[in-house]
């Protein structure tokens, strides 16, 4: 039996070996496979430097970036469903991504293009740009990757295959890289041949060039030598007669050739000659000339001298006159001339008479003599004439009915000609009879010469006195001339405007804090701007350029419900900061926009940042539509984003219409307050009375198309005339910001007008104005975003309205907020750097920096002037007190390099000097004279606060060597809560020394003569504290004055008894700190300092003596400073006593 078990036993075991060898059978097989595939990989040959330039070229038009080529490791089934699948996928990486996929025909092993997280391919909802791979979780299992078919990536049209490459090709290649040159390799060799027949064919036409070149130069140097070699041959040809043979002949013609080389010598001597000759002639010339202009020139200032004594001559008989008018009144006078004209020529009043007119005879003059006969008698007029004068007056009313019109116009060019006429005036006597007397022959060249001197700017003299030379008026005159052709060209190109051409309408996003600007902006463009915002609150400019076709698809349902066509090109977007510390950056953003959207919570209605947004755009006058956000809170939304706002909210429940209702009602009772109407957009119907709200949801979506469809809508209704495009460039720096790899550039809005590469641009600087060369023009995708690091478009030219971004050398200190100017051909540069130095005027006095501050470091010129504007006003504290501000030594932008902590310890050395003289100025005279150190809080000045910039190492080490200490945020709050933390911490230390020195008020007396215990040094009484604090340390008086206990009858100390200082206060014999009038008796011990005079019982004191608290200007001074709240009322009227007292100053 045992043995028929084992029997039994052992024969399962052949199976289970057999099962073991087929797994180890499958196992080797799959390593072999393994193995097998592994090899197969051949790295593809290096690309010589004009294959890569072909590749790329190749490569261009594709629309990913990232993807590569990944093996597939393993393949699983999902758990919860069965058309996905789980895929382990390599990238030739120490990791494996997991992917889920719903792909059939992928199987382990295969290569295919797997694009990881992070890499961009193209957007197939939009149909343009790109999108970011990003990880995901579908169905509960994180998916980290993506396969990608060939029209994804652009390459083939296949769309429902995943591109699989060769086992042969090296996994991490990059797909675009693989797929031409191993799968679509003709491609590859075509472009490779057209290049190589583009450069033989180049080559070729260089080399023909060149062979042209020098058959043309070989032509040219036979005809030479055969020319000069004529008279030799005639010579050879005489010499052969007879009996003379081939050996003479060649002496001969050695002979011919010497001499043509001879004849070529000398030629060449009688050019150098003359040419020298010529240089001679043409320095006597130049020499004669300048001689010629010196005498022009002084005889031109001797003219000008005597023109200078006639005007000085016939200005003091003006004078002696009486008639001699200001600057002033001659323009005063021009402008009052030249309007009386303006008015004569509409029939306004009557012409003026002229007295010369009337005593030059004819009809009118007969006509007055007549009438001077008749001694002021009427003169009578016949029936004809009184109807023609009824029909002039007619007419006359009715051209002045239709030039009302034109007034504004016929006003404008009238003050214009009249400071034309004021600029001619300039310089002339009143007197012209006497000018044309006294000038005679000479008055038309010295006309010709004022004439000159009105086209420049201003007199030939400067504000001393002094006489400009020549080449300066030259130089103003040449700035006005350049000035007078820029105006005249822009008016130009503002006159060749047309309806038909319109700009993109330039959209400004205002609101409150938190309502949500820029998340209803990334709902539009599918970003997520808003969440890299630190701590989600904006905090720079940013600009997104929306195409129309983008527009049209996304604003679909709407547009087909109201039937409406565009009529924009498209919408620039500008986002600006909410919070109250960029108020700048708000108002520049407003100062830009042609049409505004105002965020409002519908949840909290309008807020302070808020109602500031409608306070700028009523200053500014610009039209606006309201977004009422967040509608999603609503209790009981229910969301739907594809369908138009009002079918939405048609959907909703009753109790969701009625909360909705009730809010909205609330929000338009806010905005009447404000002296603003305002209804939903679809019940409007007068948009110039009243303005359209539009209930969206930056979360759900809702309400995004109804926003798109108004804001393309309304330009093409309400500003036709102001987006109508014009080539004056109008170009506007937003912010000035280093970007690595790109270095400083500059985010700018042309509104109107062209940007070129290589354009020389003009622009404000801190420092004065910039002049540099455009070196490229980036802008984002469409409907991305400006602020955000993404692959930018490349651009040879710009074309208004959009947002650019703009590298260039030297612009690192441009000003945000100024205008930017090209220059031109016919445009002078100094003139430019002068108009554009115009736009400094109000933003230097933001930069208000004072010797004793801190140092502050911002990324942009847009936030320093807002952090500035914060440590200006820094707002009140928790309790409600204001903050004082914050001082500023010095301003930097970008990161905090080695240079600005030096800067900074610039004011540490200051601080550190002032301190030392502080001191010998105390141990001199035994006085603070310049201040006290305990009362400063300078040190605390020693830092550096940097917003949104990094530290470099290398500053940050010298920092800690000098002890500036750096602080660093990315939220304005955060950096100002830093900064105080810091001085409350210096203002503890400097108490804590203080409280040594401090002396409180106190005066008390010895309860009476028994309580004297100790009538010597260390004295022992036991005292009674009157009025005040009596501390531990305080020094004591005794005045030779009686204390009243007021201020106003208690006279001064003639002499005080240095008595000593309390050195121990006891209380039924326990020691105490302080005591005080409630604390009762109390036992003190009072011990005198070395070399201090000791006082007698009896005759110095007494037990009826009062004791004083020794205060002087330093303790008051201490006690104001740091213990101000300590001490209560009442002791700070004993201190004004105590200073009546000891003669306190």
């Amino acid at each position: 039996e045992e043995e028929e078990e084992e029997k039994v036993v052992e024969k399962p075991k052949p199976a289970a070996k057999e099962k073991e060898k087929k797994k180890d059978k499958k196992e080797d097989k799959k390593g072999k496979a393994v193995q097998e595939e592994a090899p197969t990989e051949k790295p593809l040959p290096p690309l010589t430097p004009e294959e890569q330039k072909v590749l790329k070229d190749v490569l261009k038009k594709s629309v990913f970036q990232g993807v590569v080529v990944g093996l597939v490791k393993s393949l699983e089934k999902h758990p919860k469903a069965n058309d996905l699948y789980i895929l382990k996928v390599t990238d030739g990486g120490f990791t494996e991504a997991q992917v889920v996929t719903n792909n059939k025909l992928v199987e382990v092993g295969h290569k295919v293009a797997f694009a990881p997280v992070g890499s961009e391919v193209a957007d197939e909802e939009l149909g343009v740009g790109t999108t970011t791979i990003k990880p995901v979780k579908l169905k509960g299992v994180n998916s980290a990757g993506m396969l990608c078919s060939g029209k994804l990536l652009g390459l083939n049209d296949d769309g429902d295959k995943v591109l699989t490459f060769p086992p042969t090709c090296p996994v991490g290649t990059d797909a675009g890289e693989a797929f031409i040159r191993l799968i679509k390799p003709e491609v590859l060799s075509e472009a490779r041949e057209k290049a190589e027949a583009a450069r033989i064919k180049a080559e070729e036409a260089a080399a023909a060039k060149k062979a042209q070149k020098e058959a043309n130069a070989a032509k040219k140097a036979e005809e030479d030598a055969k020319k000069a070699a004529e008279g030799g041959g005639e010579a050879e040809g005489k010499g052969k007669k007879g009996k003379k043979g081939k050996e003479e002949a060649k002496p001969k013609q050695a002979t011919g050739k010497i001499a043509a080389l001879q004849e070529m010598q000398r030629k060449l001597r009688e050019e150098e000659a003359r040419i020298a000759q010529m240089e001679e002639e043409r320095k006597a010339a130049e020499a004669e000339a300048e001689r010629l202009m010196k005498e022009q020139e002084a005889e031109e200032e001797e003219k000008r001298r005597l023109k200078k004594e006639k005007k000085k001559e016939r200005e003091d008989q003006l004078r002696k006159e009486g008639k001699l008018l200001s600057k002033k009144q001659k323009a005063e006078q021009a402008k009052n001339e030249a309007y009386r004209k303006q008015l004569e020529a509409q029939g306004i009043v009557p012409p003026k008479k002229d007295k010369e007119a009337a005593a030059d005879g004819g009809d009118e003059s007969s006509g007055d003599e007549e009438g001077g006969a008749g001694a002021g008698q009427a003169k009578r007029m016949s029936k004809n004439e009184i109807k023609q004068r009824e029909k002039e007056r007619k007419d006359r009313l009715k051209a002045l009915a239709e030039e009302r019109e034109r007034k504004k116009k016929e006003e404008e060019a009238a003050r214009a000609e009249a400071e034309r006429r004021a600029k001619e005036l300039e310089g002339v006597a009143d007197n012209w009879e006497d000018d044309s007397d006294a000038e005679g022959d000479g008055g038309k060249e010295e006309e010709e010469e004022s004439d000159e001197e009105d086209l420049g700017s201003g007199s030939e003299y400067d504000s001393d006195g002094n006489q400009l030379s020549k080449t300066a008026r030259r130089k103003r005159l040449e700035m006005r001339r350049a000035e007078a052709r820029r105006l005249k060209k822009m008016e130009k190109n503002l006159a060749a405007k047309s309806r038909d051409n319109l700009r993109c309408p330039i959209i400004c996003v205002l609101g409150h804090v938190d309502t949500g600007k820029t998340k209803i902006l990334d709902k539009i463009r599918r970003t997520n701007v808003q969440d890299g915002e630190a701590g989600g609150i904006t905090q720079q400019i940013g600009a997104s350029y929306f195409p129309e076709w983008a527009i049209t698809e996304k604003t679909l349902a709407v547009k087909n419900l109201h039937g409406v066509e565009y009529n924009v090109p498209g919408l620039l977007i500008i986002d600006t900061p909410g919070h109250e510390s960029f108020t700048n950056l708000r108002t520049r953003g407003s100062s830009l926009c042609d049409l505004a959207v105002l965020v409002v919570d519908i949840m909290h209605g309008l807020e302070p940042q808020t109602i500031e947004s409608i306070g700028l755009l009523k200053k500014r006058k610009a039209p606006f539509v309201i977004a009422l956000n967040k509608i999603d809170r609503l209790y009981g939304w229910v969301s739907k984003p594809e369908l138009p706002v009002q079918q939405a909210l048609e959907m909703q429940e009753q109790n969701v219409k009625d909360e909705f209702k009730q809010r909205y009602d609330f929000a338009v009772s806010q905005l009447a307050e404000q002296g603003l109407n305002a209804c939903v957009f679809y019940e409007n119907k007068d948009v110039r009375s009243f303005i359209n709200m539009v209930p969206t949801s930056a979360i759900s979506g809702d309400g995004m198309m109804d926003l798109l469809f108004l804001l393309t809508t309304l330009p093409s209704r309400m500003l036709v005339d102001k987006i109508m495009y014009h080539e004056n460039l109008e170009c506007t720096v937003l912010e000035v910001k280093a970007i690595e790899g790109l270095g400083t550039t500059m985010d700018v809005v042309v509104v109107n007008g062209r940007l070129t590469e290589k354009d020389t641009i003009v622009v404000c600087g801190l420092d004065g104005p910039i002049t540099t060369q455009i070196r490229s023009l980036l802008t984002p995708q469409p409907m991305k975003e400006m602020r955000v690091k993404t692959p930018y478009l490349h651009h040879n030219e710009i074309k208004g309205a959009i947002g650019v971004k703009i590298c260039a050398n030297g612009i690192e200190r441009a000003l945000a907020g100024s205008n930017l100017y090209v220059l031109g051909e016919d445009d002078n540069e100094e003139e430019l750097r002068e108009e554009v130095m115009k736009d400094l005027g109000g933003i230097l006095k933001k930069v208000r920096k004072n010797e004793d501050g801190v140092y502050v470091q911002a990324s942009t010129l847009g936030s320093l002037e807002a952090l500035l504007q914060f440590l200006e006003q820094p707002g009140e504290d928790r309790d409600g007190r204001k903050n004082d501000p914050i001082p500023v030594s010095g301003i930097g932008i970008g990161p905090v390099s080695k240079h600005d902590v030096m800067r900074c310890g610039v004011m540490l050395e200051r601080e550190r000097e002032w301190i030392k003289m502080c001191e010998k100025e105390h141990a001199a005279t035994g006085d603070w004279i310049s201040g006290n150190p305990l009362n400063s809080i300078k040190e605390a000045y020693a830092c550096i606060l940097a917003f949104d910039v990094p530290v470099l190492p290398d500053a940050e080490k010298l920092a800690k060597e000098i002890g500036i200490v750096i602080y660093t945020a990315e939220i304005i709050y955060h950096l100002f809560d830093k900064f105080m933390s810091r001085v409350a911490e210096i203002k503890a230390k400097k108490k804590e020394e203080a409280r040594k020195k401090a002396v409180y008020p106190c005066v008390f007396k010895i309860v009476d003569e028994r309580c004297i215990f100790n009538k010597k040094d260390p004295y022992i009484l036991g005292v009674d504290v009157l009025e005040g604090a009596l501390k531990l340390g305080t020094p004591v008086v005794i005045p030779n004055v009686d204390w009243t206990g007021d201020a106003k009858t208690q006279e001064g100390a003639g002499e005080l008894l240095e008595f000593g200082q309390v050195m121990s206060i006891e209380k039924d014999k326990k020691p105490i700190d302080t005591a005080t009038r409630l604390t009762g008796n109390i036992a003190i011990r009072i011990e005198q300092r070395r070399n201090m005079r000791e006082y007698t019982l009896g005759r110095h004191w007494s037990h009826e003596s009062m004791f004083l608290s020794r205060i002087n200007r330093e303790s008051i001074d201490l006690l104001k400073e740091h213990f101000r709240d300590d001490l209560p009322k009442d002791d700070w009227k004993l201190i004004v006593k105590l200073k009546k007292c000891l003669n306190v100053l």
